[in-house]
């Protein structure tokens, strides 16, 4: 008579409380569909993503991403705004490129790595957003700033101006009267009015 030999399955390793590379492994759950095993997992710069089993247990995953980059800010505030600012001037299939790169708004070359935005900008300070100084040029250091949802309200309201009133402005400013009173007087920022002083906007006049 033949001997059946029954081999014991062995468990799978519990992970949770382990590191993997820069993962600090937490809870396991199952796949609510796939019914694989599933960790909560914290990357050493923060981020938090759910990993499957697998890809710790083959070191198929060590970090978020963040080990890719020097800057280890891949999840950062500051990476999105700039990844953001990327794609929409560059990427023609971005929803909103005709609105930026569509019509000539680009960001400077400097720029175009993170390391280059993020020396220049630094740290994003808390309730502000990147925000152009004058909505007719492009992104770069001199052009733009952390500001608020106010500031920026007020800012894009520079597109009631016209050739005529460019002109009155031009004028205005040859006659001594003072750029906060001239941009009080039109509702724009202090600093369209300087663009248009210094000849940045409406060159041709």
């Amino acid at each position: 008579m033949e001997k059946c030999v029954v081999m014991a399955r062995l468990s799978p390793p519990n992970l949770t409380g382990s590191t993997v590379g820069k993962w600090s492994v937490g809870s396991m759950f199952l796949h609510p569909v796939r019914r694989e095993r599933m960790y909560n997992c914290v990357c050493e710069c923060g981020a938090e993503k759910v990993v499957k089993a697998g890809h710790l247990q083959t070191g198929k995953t060590k970090s978020c991403g963040c080990s890719w980059t020097t800057h280890g800010k891949s999840y950062s505030n500051e990476y999105r705004i700039w990844d953001s600012m990327i794609r929409r001037c560059h990427l023609k299939t971005h929803r909103a490129y005709e609105s930026y790169g569509g019509r000539g708004i680009e960001v400077c070359k400097e720029w175009r790595s993170f390391e280059g935005f993020y020396k220049d900008m630094g740290d994003k300070p808390d309730g502000l957003t990147l925000e152009r100084i004058d909505n007719s040029l492009g992104y770069s250091k001199e052009n733009c700033k952390w500001a608020s949802v106010t500031e920026q309200a007020r800012n894009r309201r520079t597109t009631k101006l016209n050739e005529n009133n460019a002109s009155l402005i031009k004028s205005m400013i040859s006659i001594g009267i003072t750029q906060t009173a001239i941009a009080s007087q039109f509702g724009v920022s202090r600093a369209n009015i300087g663009h248009i002083a210094q000849g940045n906007t409406w060159k041709t006049l």
